[in-house]
């Protein structure tokens, strides 16, 4: 009876393996890490390693205090008043 072991190929952060710079100066940039709301997406949607996500978080923090990116994106909220249930 053969054993099968199903090992995982190694996933290369997109960042070492390009060599770019994640920059707040670049925000456009730094939107692919992104979802439509503006959050930062998890590190395993966005396959960098552990030292590229923690820079992205700190320079999307930097481009949002510039008014570089958004906090929040999105729908808007309903007005008050009338809601439908």
């Amino acid at each position: 009876m053969a054993t099968h072991h199903h090992h995982r190929r190694r996933r290369v952060c997109r960042v070492c393996e390009r060599g770019t710079q994640l920059d707040y100066k670049r925000p456009e940039e730094l939107k692919q890490f992104m979802n439509r709301l503006g959050k930062i997406l998890p590190k395993r949607a966005t396959r960098l390693c552990a030292k590229h996500q923690r820079r992205l978080a700190r320079e999307v923090n930097r481009a949002r205090k510039l008014a570089l990116l958004p906090y929040t994106t999105g729908p808007t909220p309903m007005p008050m008043g009338r809601r439908r249930r």
